[in-house]
C-alpha cells in the first residue's frame, strides 16, 4: 500500500469512511491478545482475534455483482481443517445475510452473523472431527459506495456520461465486506474466486482467467487458484476496461484502465517490465504468478493497494498523458516500484500481524526508493527522500510518538498502524541505515535468506533480524531491535579537541533528540555512525557507549558525523566544529551539507543552537544548486516568513528573504532547458513560488506576463512551467482573472489538468475570491473519481484564510472524507491538528477532533495536539529568534 502528501494534507492511501464517532471496539468476543513479545512468527502464538482449532484451507467463491441496486449475491464453499473438535465454526463477515448453511453437505444448527463484532458463528449439530471438513452456504452482501471490499466507482467520461466500475480494496479488514472469511494476516488459504457480470464487462483477477460461459446476457468468468495467501491481497476489477500488455520472461504483464485511457498505460508498461526483472534478480526468488496487472481505478481511493498479481492503483498514479510533468512521472515509478515491491514483502512474505505492517510498508518504501534512484539517477532520489526522512523525524521527536513495532490489540484498530512518518518513512530510513552499515552484498543476502526462508508464510520482525544477521556473521538484533521496539531517535553530541599539531579527537555521546522536553526512561541506541572528513571516504563507527573517542583527522577539516545524511540521527557539533563546517559549507558533499542543514534546523526548533548559526550556512550556500539543501532553505524561510505574517519584523525578514533566493533565481531562469535534470527543474518552481509569495514584484509581474500567453495558447507554457505561473497568478488574482483562472480550470482536458488548474484557484488570497473557492471546493465541478482532491483544495486555503479553511472543513468533513474511509479516523485525529493549528483556539481544535474519532484514537489524537502545541510555540520562539538576527544583520 502507497500514500503520499497532496494538498499540504498527509492522504492515507487506502480509503476511507465518514468520520461519524463510532466505536469499533463494541461487543468484542474476546479479551486484545497479549502484547507483542519479539520472537519469531509461529502461528500457535500469533494474535487475532479467531480461534486457531479450525482453520481455512481453500475457498471457492462465486459471486453475482449488481452495481445498479449495490447488492451482491454470493455462494461460498470453504476446505477446512479442524485441529481440534470443535461444535463451533468463527469467521469474519459484514453486512452479510447467510442462507443454506451446511458442513459436509448436511444442515447446521444455527448461524449468527453481528455485524458490530463483524464475526459469524456457526453452531455444528454435533462438534466436528479432527480432520478435513467442507463449510458451504449462500449468502448476500452489499456492493459498497466508497472504497472498502467490493465497492462501485462511478466516473465522468470524456464526454460527460457516467458511469461505474466495480474494484475491491481489502487492507486491512475488508475482505470480510465481500465474502465471508477468516479476515487476519496469519490465516492464508488458497482462493478460487468466478464472478457473473454482464458480457461486455471485463474482469479482471489475481490470476488468469481459466473458463468463460455465456448465458442469458450475463458471462460467468472462472480464474485459476491462487497461491496461498491472507485474504486482504484477494481482487477483482470489473467494468468498461482495456488492456495493453508485455512479457517478462514467463510472466504476463498488463495495464488496465477504463476504455480509452489504456493509451496513457505505456509508461507505466515499460516500468512494470524494468521493475520486476529488477526484482525478480535481487530477492533472488523469480516473481511467482503466471502474471501482474495494474489497473487504474478512476478515482476510488487516493494511493495503490498491492494484491497479489493485481496492483490497484488511483488512476492519477498509473497513467500520464501529454499533460504529465516530471514530477508525475518520478511519482508513477516510485509508486510502481513501492506496490511491485510488495509481491515479496507483504505477498510472498506477510507480516505475522500488524505489529509487524512496518515488514510490508517500510520494505517496500526502501526497496522502491534503491530502485527508482537506480535506474533514474538524473533524479538524485535519495535527495528527494531526504524530505520524508525529515518529516519522519519530525514526528519522532515528539514525546507522544511509537515505535515502528507498536501493538495493534484488536484486527479492527489494524488502520491505526498506517502512520506515513513512522510506519513508512522511519523505518525506510533505518533499513537504508543498516544497509550502509552491513554493505550492500550482505544486506542483499540476508534479505534473500529471509524470502526463501518464509516464501508462502508469515514473518516477524525478529525473523528478519535473525537472517540479516545470518548472513551478515553477527547478532543483528542487538543492534537493530532498539530502533524499532522503542519510540524517538538519538541526537549525537560531538566534542573535538585539537592537540598543539592540529589533530582533532572526537568525544561522543547520545541522548534521545526531542523538540521539547525530555525522556525520563533514557533510552539508549546502538548508532551506526559515517564518519567523512573533508571529501575523504566515509568510515564506520558503531556509537554503543557515552563519551566513546575517536580519531577525525585535522581541526581545520570539515566533518560530517553523518556522511551522505544515510544516518536516522541528529548532530550537534561543538562550536569550534561547526565553524570549520560552516567555513567549508559550500564545497562539502552534496549529503554532508544536507545533512548538516537539517540538523541545525531541527536544532534551532529545539532551542538548542540560534537561529544565526543556521542561516549562517545558508549564506556560505555559495553558488551550487543543489535542489534539496536550497529546498530545505525555502521550506525554512518560509515557516519564518509565515510565523512573521502580522508582526512587525515581517516586511524586513521578508526583504532578508528574498534576498537569499533572488540570485539562485537569476541563476536558474524561468525557462526548461532540454539538459537540465528533473532535480533543478523543481527546484526552480520551488524558488519561484516562493519568492513570489515573499512578495517580490519581479517574479509576479513575470509569472503574468507568462499568464497572458498561457490564456490565448495553453501550449506557450510546458506542463512542468505551468504550476508555478498558475499558483503565482492565482495567489494574486483580482476578480477578472480569477475568473479567467477558472474558465480554464472547468475546461480541463484531463484529470492531471484538472488538477493543476484548481489547486491554483485556492491559493488566491482576496478573501472574497477566497470564499468562491472554498464553494469551487465542495462543487459538482469536482467529477466523482476526483473526490479524493478535495480535502487537499481546503487544505491550499490555510495558508492566509485559515478560519475560512477551518469552517469549510469542519462544517463539510463528511464530504471532503468520505473518498478515504479507512483512514478519516487516523486523518481527523492526528493530521487535522497539525493543519488547523493557528486557526482556531486548541482546546476546541482538540475537543473537536476527540468528538469525531472513537475514544481509541487517543493516542493519535494527543500526538495531533502535540504537533500543534509545538508549532503554536515554535512560532513565537522564531519570531523572537528573526526578529533578534534581523537587528544584528
Amino acid at each position: 500500500m502507497n500514500r503520499f502528501i497532496r494538498g499540504g494534507f498527509k492522504v492515507l492511501v487506502i480509503g476511507a469512511t465518514a468520520i461519524a464517532p463510532v466505536n469499533l471496539m463494541a461487543g468484542t468476543p474476546t479479551p486484545p491478545p497479549k502484547p507483542f513479545v519479539a520472537t519469531p512468527f509461529a502461528f500457535e502464538t500469533a494474535p487475532g482475534r479467531l480461534p486457531k482449532s479450525v482453520l481455512p484451507l481453500h475457498y471457492d467463491i462465486a459471486i453475482t455483482p449488481n452495481a445498479a441496486k449495490h447488492t451482491l449475491a454470493g455462494r461460498e464453499a470453504i476446505e477446512l481443517e479442524f485441529r481440534s473438535a470443535t461444535p463451533t465454526i468463527i469467521f469474519n463477515s459484514l453486512n452479510e445475510k447467510l442462507s443454506d448453511v451446511r458442513l459436509d453437505g448436511r444442515p447446521v444448527a444455527g448461524v449468527v452473523s453481528d455485524d458490530e463484532r463483524q464475526l459469524t458463528t456457526v453452531t455444528l449439530v454435533k462438534p466436528a472431527a479432527v480432520g478435513k471438513h467442507r463449510l458451504s452456504f449462500n449468502y448476500i452482501g452489499k456492493i459498497e459506495s466508497q472504497p472498502q471490499g467490493l465497492f462501485a466507482q462511478a466516473y465522468r467520461t470524456a464526454d460527460g456520461s457516467e458511469r461505474v466500475l466495480l474494484s475491491t480494496q481489502m487492507e486491512s479488514i475488508d475482505a470480510r465486506r465481500m465474502f465471508p472469511c477468516w479476515d487476519e494476516p496469519a490465516f492464508r488459504a488458497t482462493f478460487k474466486l468466478s464472478a457473473t457480470v454482464p458480457t461486455h464487462w471485463s474482469l479482471v483477477s489475481n490470476m488468469p482467467a481459466v473458463k468463460r460461459t455465456i448465458s442469458h446476457g450475463l458471462a460467468t468468468t472462472t480464474f485459476d487458484v491462487t497461491p496461498n495467501m491472507p485474504s486482504y491481497l484477494i481482487e477483482f476489477t470489473a467494468g468498461d476496461l482495456a488492456v495493453i500488455n508485455a512479457a517478462v520472461g514467463p510472466t504476463q504483464v498488463g495495464v488496465y484502465a477504463v476504455r480509452g485511457q489504456e493509451v496513457r498505460g505505456h509508461v507505466a508498461l515499460a516500468n512494470a517490465q524494468q521493475i520486476l526483472a529488477d526484482y525478480n534478480d535481487y530477492f533472488g526468488y523469480s516473481y511467482p504468478l503466471p502474471k501482474l496487472d495494474s489497473i487504474a481505478v478512476p478515482g476510488g481511493f487516493a494511493g495503490a493497494m498491492e494484491n497479489w498479481g493485481a496492483i490497484t492503483y488511483n488512476d492519477q498514479l498509473l497513467l500520464l498523458g501529454e499533460s504529465a510533468t516530471v514530477g508525475a512521472k518520478q511519482e508513477v515509478f516510485s509508486v510502481q516500484a513501492h506496490e511491485m515491491a510488495h509481491q515479496w514483502f507483504g505477498d510472498l512474505v506477510t507480516m505475522g500481524w500488524w505489529d509487524d505492517l512496518w515488514l510490508n510498508e517500510s520494505f517496500a518504501s526502501w526497496r522502491a526508493a534503491k530502485e527508482t534512484n537506480l535506474r533514474n539517477p538524473s533524479w538524485k532520489w535519495w535527495e528527494v527522500q531526504d524530505a520524508d526522512k525529515e518529516a519522519a523525524m519530525h514526528a519522532d521527536a515528539r514525546l507522544s510518538s511509537h515505535a515502528i513495532q507498536q501493538h495493534v490489540s484488536n484486527e479492527l484498530l489494524a488502520n491505526n498502524a498506517f502512520d506515513p512518518e513512522i510506519t513508512y518513512s522511519k523505518g525506510q530510513a533505518i533499513l537504508r541505515m543498516f544497509e550502509a552499515y552491513l554493505g550492500e552484498d550482505k544486506f542483499r543476502d540476508g534479505i534473500r535468506h529471509y524470502i526463501r526462508a518464509h516464501a508462502y508464510s508469515n514473518a516477524t520482525t525478529v525473523d528478519l533480524w535473525n537472517s540479516l544477521g545470518a548472513d551478515a556473521g553477527q547478532q543483528f538484533r542487538d543492534i537493530a531491535s532498539g530502533w524499532t521496539e522503542q519510540p524517538g531517535f538519538p541526537l549525537v553530541n560531538v566534542l573535538a579537541h585539537c592537540d598543539a599539531g592540529g589533530k582533532r579527537t572526537l568525544s561522543l555521546s547520545q541522548q534521545r533528540f526531542l523538540l521539547a522536553g525530555t525522556d525520563p526512561g533514557m533510552p539508549r541506541w546502538k548508532i551506526p555512525l559515517r564518519i567523512r572528513v573533508g571529501r575523504e571516504a566515509t568510515r564506520s563507527l558503531l556509537l554503543t557507549r557515552d563519551e566513546h573517542v575517536a580519531d577525525a583527522g585535522r581541526c581545520e577539516e570539515p566533518l560530517s558525523v553523518n556522511a551522505d545524511a544515510v544516518g536516522f540521527y541528529r548532530v550537534h557539533y561543538d562550536a569550534a566544529t561547526l565553524a570549520s563546517n560552516t567555513k567549508g559549507f559550500a564545497v562539502l558533499p552534496d549529503g554532508d551539507r544536507i545533512a548538516l542543514l537539517d540538523d541545525e534546523w531541527a536544532l534551532v526548533w529545539a532551542e538548542l543552537e540560534p537561529l544565526r548559526n543556521y542561516l549562517a550556512l545558508v549564506s556560505a550556500m555559495g553558488e551550487t544548486l543543489d535542489a534539496r539543501a536550497w529546498s530545505q532553505i525555502a521550506e525554512a524561510l518560509s515557516t519564518i516568513e509565515y510565523a512573521e505574517r502580522g508582526a512587525s519584523g515581517h516586511d524586513g525578514f521578508a526583504a532578508y528573504a528574498r534576498s537569499v533566493l533572488k540570485p539562485a533565481a537569476m541563476r536558474l531562469g524561468w525557462q526548461t532547458l532540454s539538459n537540465e535534470t528533473p532535480d533543478v527543474t523543481k527546484l526552480r518552481r520551488t524558488i519561484l513560488t516562493s519568492l513570489a509569495a515573499w512578495g517580490d514584484p519581479d517574479i509576479i509581474a513575470e509569472a503574468r506576463r507568462r499568464f497572458e500567453l498561457f490564456a490565448v495558447n495553453h501550449k506557450s507554457l510546458p506542463a512542468d512551467e505551468q504550476s508555478t505561473v498558475l499558483d503565482i497568478v492565482g495567489s494574486y488574482a483580482d476578480a477578472p482573472t480569477y475568473a479567467r483562472l477558472h474558465d480554464i480550470a472547468r475546461h480541463a482536458g484531463d484529470q492531471t489538468e484538472l488538477e493543476r488548474y484548481y489547486g491554483a484557484l485556492m491559493y488566491v488570497r482576496d478573501p472574497a475570491l477566497a470564499d468562491q473557492a472554498a464553494k469551487i471546493a465542495l462543487s459538482k465541478e469536482i467529477p466523482p473519481q476526483a473526490a479524493t482532491m478535495r480535502l487537499g483544495l481546503v487544505a491550499y486555503l490555510v495558508s492566509w484564510h485559515h478560519q475560512l479553511a477551518w469552517q469549510t472543513f469542519s462544517n463539510n468533513s463528511k464530504l471532503l472524507l468520505e473518498a478515504d474511509p479507512t483512514f478519516a479516523p487516523l486523518i481527523v485525529s492526528q493530521y487535522v491538528p497539525e493543519m488547523f493549528w493557528d486557526s482556531v483556539p486548541l482546546t476546541q481544535l482538540e475537543r473537536w477532533a476527540r468528538e469525531h474519532v472513537p475514544a481509541e484514537m487517543a493516542p493519535n489524537v494527543e500526538r495531533g495536539m502535540e504537533s500543534a502545541r509545538q508549532k503554536l510555540s515554535q512560532k513565537v520562539l522564531l519570531v523572537r529568534q528573526a526578529d533578534a538576527f534581523m537587528a544584528a544583520h
